[in-house]
């Protein structure tokens, strides 16, 4: 398994977690109408984030015009999935939309907050920046 999708499945498995306890202290506070309306906010959000994993797998090998096509179809396709998933919903008032929202945003704060440190990690493992690349100058 490459280094994106096990920091992808890592990360999907904390925030599944870490969901059930806030949709649990939801419920008891506001009722179960809200709870499932932050857990499905919460699993569109898994959803879109894990479908970035499948696009830099899509991209890897594939030539440069084709690697950039497959990322703007992805990007088209991974927003207007989120758009239709969580506008569907809130035009026909299924529940309340504000609470799904905010499970759907958390989603991608929670992924700034914990990829980060991963992120990190998987970089310093491919080698040094481009900063600190030594050049060579040729003297005519």
């Amino acid at each position: 398994m490459s280094a994106h999708w096990r920091l992808a499945l890592q990360y999907v498995a904390w925030v599944f977690v870490g969901a059930v306890l806030v949709g649990v202290v939801v419920w008891f506070f506001f009722g179960e109408a809200y709870a499932w309306s932050f857990l499905y906010g919460v699993g569109v959000g898994m959803v879109s984030f894990v479908s970035t994993a499948l696009t830099v797998s899509m991209l890897t090998g594939s030539s440069r015009a084709i690697g950039m096509l497959i990322g703007a179809a992805s990007f088209g396709a991974r927003y207007g999935f989120a758009a239709v998933a969580l506008g569907v919903p809130a035009y026909l008032e299924l529940w309340p939309v504000v609470v799904m929202l905010i499970g759907f945003a958390g989603v991608y704060l929670a992924e700034n907050v914990a990829l980060l440190p991963g992120v990190l990690a998987v970089k310093s493992d491919t080698g040094s920046p481009v900063s600190e690349r030594v050049e060579r100058r040729v003297e005519a």
